[in-house]
């Protein structure tokens, strides 16, 4: 009688060496997203900013603006190091820092850490940025309605 062996679905070596350089890859183009969000969150406020001035929300989406900015500049250190970790995992997969292995899995443990901050913080602005304009979307319609 034959015996059918399943087909493995994922990798046996989740933490092998190609697969952490293929996860900072991703980390690079969630982050470049993120950027594009970003300016589109800034291009968002700033169209909207008039309707902010009469609301006391002017002072929070100023704070806004700022935080996109500083998150935008941390994004871009974030993508140097990711960049730099990603040319050392390729010269391990070359086995040429073979002795250097751990602290590049350290490095990689901290980076996974600083990018799931770094997206936390961006929902978190994101999410803020849209209850202004949601607030003021709403007050802008009432204003219509009313004239």
């Amino acid at each position: 009688m034959k015996r059918l062996i399943p087909t493995q679905r994922t990798p046996v070596f989740n933490n092998s060496v190609e697969h952490l350089h293929s996860k900072s890859q991703q980390w690079i183009s969630e982050i470049e997203f993120i950027k594009i969000e970003q300016n589109f969150l800034k291009e968002l406020l700033a169209d909207h900013i008039i309707g902010l001035c009469t609301s006391n929300n002017f002072t929070n989406a100023k704070l806004l603006l700022n935080s996109i900015d500083n998150e935008n500049e941390i994004g871009k250190k974030l993508i140097e190091s990711i960049k730099e970790h990603k040319m050392n995992l390729a010269l391990l997969i070359e086995h040429i820092y073979l002795k250097r292995e751990d602290s590049f899995r350290k490095n990689h443990d901290y980076l996974k850490l600083d990018v799931k901050s770094y997206i936390e913080n961006f929902k978190n602005i994101k999410e803020q940025v849209f209850e202004i304009i949601l607030l003021i979307m709403k007050n802008e319609k009432q204003r219509k309605l009313l004239n």
